[in-house]
């Protein structure tokens, strides 16, 4: 008779990163600290989430159908990264706790760890429903070595930031987890200001990503090539 019990067995839980974003355009400063973050705390797969109406922005200057296209070009070259395009497809407003909470009953065994900026970290109080996010999600903040955020004096931050990974693996959720990652000086608008200024911008982005922001000119301002 065939061994059932291997195969009835419960999956083992995944550990599932999420980098939400407006990617205008993605970046090889956002592929390679999550790559960092995926490597030192196991995530089986990062889901990238374009941002169609960010609650906290004006607008995009990429529509959405070339972001999603840029970062499905990220994701065809990088085999961790899978596109998630649940935000692109609503028509109001994308606020984080909405994709989480979809993503927890998706993957209800799973651990979910959401990605934020040093530059959000500060704001993450404000965010909409956050005493109910955190409790569906840990967060990860990517900081550079001897990063101190000594202004954070919010009292949502306490108990909840720390620099322990091991602390962070035991439990499901809660956790605000300081971590330090490869980091490339750069930013989206940095590199849209550059294409307008005419510089190469190549070495911040994918080959093909530079590839299609040139050949379909993604960018009006832009007065030279990625190349």
């Amino acid at each position: 008779m065939p061994n059932t019990e291997r195969t009835n067995r419960p999956a083992a839980p995944a550990n599932i990163g999420i980098f939400g974003g407006t990617f205008d355009p993605i970046h090889l400063g956002h592929i390679h600290s999550s790559m960092d973050a995926a490597r030192q705390l196991d995530f089986d797969r990062i889901l990238l989430i374009p941002a169609h109406l960010p609650p906290h922005k004006a607008g995009t200057h990429a529509s959405a159908s070339q972001r999603k296209q840029m970062v499905a070009l990220v994701c065809a070259h990088f085999d961790i990264f899978k596109l998630d395009s649940r935000e692109l497809e609503r028509t109001t407003p994308s606020y984080t706790i909405d994709s989480v909470t979809e993503l927890k009953q998706q993957h209800p065994n799973s651990k979910l760890f959401f990605f934020i900026g040093t530059d959000s970290l500060i704001n993450l109080p404000s965010w909409h429903q956050i005493k109910e996010l955190v409790e569906l999600c840990h967060f990860v903040v990517s900081t550079r070595p001897g990063y101190c955020p000594a202004s954070l004096q919010d009292e949502f931050f306490k108990n909840k930031l720390t620099d322990d990974i091991a602390l962070v693996k035991q439990k499901s959720a809660g956790c605000i987890l300081l971590l330090e990652t490869c980091q490339l000086d750069i930013s989206s608008t940095q590199i849209r200001e550059m294409l307008k200024n005419g510089d190469s911008v190549s070495q911040y982005l994918s080959t093909e990503v530079a590839q299609f922001v040139d050949e379909n000119g993604i960018y009006p301002e832009q007065n030279s090539r990625t190349k």
